[in-house]
């Protein structure tokens, strides 16, 4: 008894003292340049499997023994082992590692260690999507000027707008395939299936850029555009709840350096056009050689012109209408709240968010509201669980941009709309509309809800081979609704009339495949094994109706009485599917992190193709070697990492095909009253075949001095062909065009990425980063010497490709300036034939930019951080389409002169003046006598867009832990930001972005300047 009693007491003192060495430790990671918490960052105990991930708020709490040592990592941070005696004396601050050698890379269906990535990848992550970074609704935006070679322009500033992308210059010439694929969680995203700017940016936990054709060919014919790659947040296991909110408000505005003439220059120049052209008159009156039919022409010609000039009753009013339609101060709002954590097994992350911004020109606004659930659940050791769901709706509404009735109207228009007896809008001066009036009575909506869904399962066969079956799927559904009242410009014509059009999409990707991470000795082993499978179907609806009582309050379309033309039916009411399946293969070998090899290969195939071109390979082959860890470099203090890498590979475009262009199609439409056919506009072309991209890239990533210092360099060289167009063809197959492969193209350049950190765990922190990309881009061949590139613009420049030049060229007239003795342009005559006509036109590309690039500042002192980015775009240039039709002195389609820029003030006079605006004048003039003489589209017109912009600036605070601990806050910041502050440039335009992809500027509205204030908490 008395053995056993001793025993007993052994074993209770030694269980006491065994609890008495352990204890529960509460601790926060932070970032040591902002102060700001790290989530997702993992805290293990050294020599244990123990471990935990910290929250939102950047904590985490552990049961470790008293003398614990613990090592903290995150992705983005350097490692560090502390004590755990001193978790408790404050918050654990990890450096920032401007390359993450241990991290991960999301790859095409799959992971890589940074260290082991052969391709050239860059990665945005969610530091860089917080609201104050990025004030703008779409998460595409926040890689413009943060990665090398991925040039992002936003060529409309109107709310909800999504910016063109292209990667390492445009691979297309079509105009709208030049943007990459963009996959979410696994979802190939293309077309009207989910747009990007339904994605709360908050949400979104990294971006990878594939943009070597070896790390694209993975995905085959999608992906040489270059493939971006968006993983969104999710729950960390072992961390405590936390709940955070995010919100800013502020205002946009929009800055403007053009006028409009006003009243007094506006008679100026309408007096020179008539006075001009009536001095001309009399020269050739004065021609004893000017026929006697001429002659009375020209009289009857002055007649018309004195009434002009007498009937011009200017009022004594002046109003610059640019600057009446804008939206000044325009509401922005933007608030999310996030909540997530986990235990061993589960782990969850939720979302709630809203978006909301205003027209800083005309009317009309923007809102999106976002939901997210994303649940992760491991079963048991062989299985884990993920789904998620994500439900997101945006609102456009009673949008009305007036630019070009702004542009159009009179100086001297009354402030408010002129209105007939009726109610309906009148006109002041001939049939101008007013500005104001058009942007009244404007009913139209535009709501789009889309839900995307997830359902992931992960298998272990071993700890090396697993297995993963993912369904990715996406509703997309869309209503818009015009509604125009009859007492409005619009709807006086068709008394009234309502356009009602929708879409309703469904698109799903369904993967397999199975993972092999093996190292055996040195040698280490990596394998992906799968089949994919991808389809789309899309389905647009929609009518029109006319005829509505002339009253008001009438909105909808049971008022209507009669429909719209069976042809506006016929393109409303579509069915589009595509079905496509792919088999791939990847494997990569290293031998002791030094000597590293990577292959793909996928075979694609997709139902829009033809059985004879429906299938195709893309491979791929990528190899790296880390000098570093060589022996003669190896412990060196210097050299962190040393890697050079090389990759070549093929990756495909199918998506400028259309679904039928590879098929002949006839269409149903109506004749005399009753059911007919007719042939499709576009005849099928049954050898039609994707685009192919090869290419070859040779870089350099390099750590050094402590991995301050970090650098990579990339030099591409890809080449595309057979480039999808469209060929014209005659008249008497009733059809326009026919779908061809027409020719090839190449990029050649060279990406640099480069970061330098200050020292850790100085009171004062900095960093700097800066990244650019120089790229000619080159047409090779076609199968003739143009093709057209953008889309067609009615009396502007026409939108081409020539062999041996740049994408996104313009065919004008060559201008050599204002001859200074007539006050006219002078053209080159090419052919010095005497006339003026398109074989006297050259192309002149303009819309791709030979540099691009952007540079961070990141300062951090005591809890403060300003942060700093700065873009630029160099070689580039835009055609001014308005300023072209803005230089005629006639009077336009409403019977009046339209109201031009102010640059005309500069016009030449008189003779001898030196100018480059040519004199005002209306009628037939110049060398060619014709009307539009001094305002053909031409070189005048294109300027240089170069510019360098503060893209955003911010400054934040994180609020002492003393000062809200007691309001169980964990951590509080505040923020002001501004964006597009400043932009210097020679454009004399409005915004040297706001262009199209073809370079043409027309009514493109600039983007805005923002600035807002707001607040981050987290509980």
């Amino acid at each position: 008894m008395r053995k056993l009693i001793i025993l007993s007491l052994s074993m209770l003192l030694g269980g006491s003292m065994t609890a008495a060495a352990q204890q529960v430790l509460k601790g926060t990671v932070k970032d040591s340049l902002t102060k700001q918490p790290v989530p997702g960052a993992t805290v293990k105990v050294v020599g244990s499997n123990k471990g935990a991930t910290t929250n939102a708020a950047g904590e985490f709490e552990l049961n470790v023994p008293a003398n614990a040592q613990l090592q903290i990592s995150s992705m983005g941070f350097e490692n560090v082992i502390v004590k755990a005696a001193l978790i408790s004396t404050g918050p654990v601050l990890l450096k920032i590692q401007a390359l993450e050698l241990n991290s991960t890379v999301v790859v095409g269906y799959g992971t890589q260690q940074r260290a082991k990535v052969t391709n050239a990848i860059s990665t945005v992550g969610s530091s860089s999507l917080t609201p104050e970074k990025n004030i703008v609704s779409d998460a595409a935006k926040a890689l413009q000027g943060r990665v090398a070679g991925v040039f992002v322009a936003s060529s409309n500033g109107n709310p909800g707008s999504t910016p063109n992308i292209q990667i390492r210059g445009a691979q297309s010439v079509n105009a709208n395939g030049a943007n990459p694929l963009i996959v979410i969680d696994g979802l190939i995203v293309e077309g009207n299936t989910v747009n990007i700017n339904t994605i709360n940016p908050q949400d979104i936990e990294s971006m990878e850029v594939l943009k070597d054709a070896a790390s694209a060919a993975i995905y085959g014919a999608r992906g040489s555009g270059g493939v971006i790659i968006i993983t969104t947040k999710k729950g960390k296991i072992n961390s405590k709840p936390a709940f955070s909110i995010n919100a800013y408000t502020g205002v946009n505005n929009v800055p403007t350096s053009r006028r409009m003439l006003n009243s007094t220059e506006y008679t100026s120049a309408f007096m020179d056009a008539r006075n001009n052209r009536l001095a001309d008159i009399d020269k050739r009156l004065k021609d004893p050689t000017t026929p006697a039919g001429e002659i009375t022409q020209l009289n009857n010609e002055i007649n018309n012109l004195k009434s002009q000039i007498t009937g011009l009753n200017m009022a004594d009013r002046s109003i610059d209408w640019i600057d009446r339609i804008k939206n000044k101060n325009a509401p922005i709002n933007n608030i999310q709240a996030s909540m997530s954590g986990g235990n061993e097994k589960s782990s969850y992350y939720m979302s709630l968010g809203r978006y909301a911004e205003e027209m800083v020109w005309g009317s009309g606004n923007f809102e999106r509201y976002t939901a997210r659930l994303d649940l992760t659940q491991t079963v048991n050791n062989w299985l884990k669980v993920n789904g998620g769901l994500s439900i997101n709706q945006s609102v456009t509404k009673n949008v009305s941009n007036p630019i070009a009735y702004a542009f159009q109207a009179r100086p001297d228009t009354p402030e408010e709309p002129v209105r007939n007896a009726d109610g309906s809008l009148g006109y002041y001066v001939g049939m101008q509309q007013h500005p104001l009036g058009v942007m009244e009575n404007n009913q139209n909506k535009n709501k789009v809800l889309s839900y995307i869904g997830r359902l992931t399962a992960d298998i272990s066969f071993t700890k090396d081979l697993q297995f993963r079956s993912s369904f990715n799927a996406s509703k997309y559904n869309s209503l818009n609704r015009d509604f125009y009242s009859p007492l409005t410009y619009l709807g006086n014509s068709t008394k009234g009339s309502t356009k009602t059009s929708g879409q309703d999409n469904f698109n799903y990707t369904f993967d397999n495949y199975f993972t092999y991470n093996k190292r055996v000795n040195k040698l280490g082993i990596n394998a992906v094994a799968g089949y994919t499978f991808y389809s789309t179907e899309l389905t647009s609806l929609g009518y029109d109706l006319n005829g509505y009582p002339v009253v008001d309050g009438i909105t909808g379309a049971g008022a209507g009485s009669a429909y719209g033309s069976v042809g506006t039916i016929s393109n409303y009411n579509i069915n589009n599917k595509e079905l496509s399946d792919a088999f791939f293969a990847r494997t990569g070998f290293d031998w002791e992190g030094k000597y590293l090899l990577n292959a793909s290969l996928r075979r694609d195939g997709s139902s829009k193709l033809l059985s004879i071109n429906r299938y195709s390979w893309f491979p791929s082959i990528s190899g790296g070697w880390d000098v570093a860890k060589e022996n003669f470099l190896h412990g060196n203090k210097l050299i962190s990492q040393l890697k050079l890498r090389s990759s070549y590979g093929m990756s495909g475009n199918i998506r400028p095909l259309n679904y039928w262009d590879a098929q002949n199609l006839l269409l149903a439409t109506s004749y005399n009253g009753l059911s007919a056919l007719q042939i499709n506009s576009v005849i099928g072309n049954p050898n039609i075949r994707w685009e192919r991209t090869r290419q070859v890239d040779a870089g350099i990533d390099a750590t050094m001095f402590s991995n301050r210092l970090t650098l990579a360099f990339d030099y591409y060289n890809k080449t595309t062909d057979g480039l999808m167009s469209s060929n014209q063809v005659s008249w008497v197959y009733g059809a326009a065009s026919t779908p061809d492969n027409i020719g090839n193209i190449r990029n050649k350049g060279v990406d640099l990425e480069m970061a330098y950190s200050s020292k850790a765990g100085k009171k004062f922190s900095w960093k700097v980063s800066t990244n650019m990309n120089i790229n000619k881009n080159e047409i090779i061949s076609l199968k003739d010497s143009l093709t057209n590139y953008g889309t067609f613009v009615f009396g502007g420049p026409q939108s081409k490709a020539k062999v041996g030049q740049s994408v996104g060229s313009v065919q004008v007239y060559e201008s050599q300036g204002v001859d200074p003795q007539t006050g006219d342009i002078i053209y080159t005559d090419r052919n010095k034939d005497g006339l003026w006509n398109t074989n006297d036109m050259v192309t002149i590309p303009i819309a791709i930019p030979k540099f691009t690039g952007g540079t961070t500042l990141t300062f951090g002192y005591k809890g403060f951080t300003l942060d700093a980015l700065i873009t630029y775009v160099v070689g580039n240039k835009v055609y001014d389409y308005y300023e072209q039709t803005l230089r005629s002195y006639d009077r336009d389609f409403y019977g009046a002169m339209p109201n031009m820029f102010d640059v005309v003030t500069k016009r030449w006079r008189k003779p001898g003046d030196i100018t480059d605006v040519p004199r005002a004048i209306t009628g037939k003039h110049g060398a060619g006598q014709t009307a539009d003489w001094n305002y053909r589209p031409s070189t005048q017109f294109i300027y240089n867009a170069s510019y360098v912009r503060l893209r955003n600036i911010n400054l934040s605070y994180a609020v002492p832990a003393a000062l809200i601990s007691k309001a169980k806050i964990n951590s509080a910041r505040v923020y002001i930001a501004a964006q597009n502050l400043v932009t210097i440039t020679k454009y004399i335009g409005f915004d040297p972005e706001a262009a199209a992809n073809s370079g043409v500027v027309s009514t493109n509205v600039p983007n805005p300047q923002s600035a807002v204030i707001g607040i981050d908490v987290s509980f």
